[in-house]
């Protein structure tokens, strides 16, 4: 990036910051404030399934084990509708449900961390 690009894009990031803290302080912009929060260090899932009555309005859920598993937010896991979760990787969902649902492959068992802010 040459010289000038960097100035112009410094200019711009503080433009944009002044910009933010107007509409900020004029009440255009409201961050979200969340008044509880939930943590659930180790959920044992099968391959069963699970659902956990968990209310909440963003969903942090982590693969902690070495296998991977389905979930779903607010609706059961089906033949179509699900995401996979792979061991080490961490989904952030923003969504406002009361059930999440855990599922681990036909003949095996997965472990999972979850978090909620409410």
């Amino acid at each position: 990036m040459s010289s000038v690009e960097l100035e112009i894009l410094n200019y711009l990031k503080k433009s944009l910051g002044v910009i933010i803290k107007k509409m900020e302080e004029e009440g255009v912009i409201a961050l979200p404030v969340f008044v509880d929060h939930r943590f659930l260090p180790e959920i044992d899932i099968s391959d069963k399934g699970l659902e956990i009555k968990l209310p909440g309005l963003v969903y942090k859920i982590k693969n902690i084990g070495d296998t991977p598993f389905y979930l779903n937010i607010g609706r059961p896991i089906t033949d179509t509708e699900y995401t996979v979760v792979h061991p080490g990787s961490i989904y952030i969902i923003p969504r406002s449900s009361g059930r999440v649902f855990l599922k681990a492959p036909k003949g095996y068992t997965a472990k999972a961390r979850i978090e909620v802010l409410r």
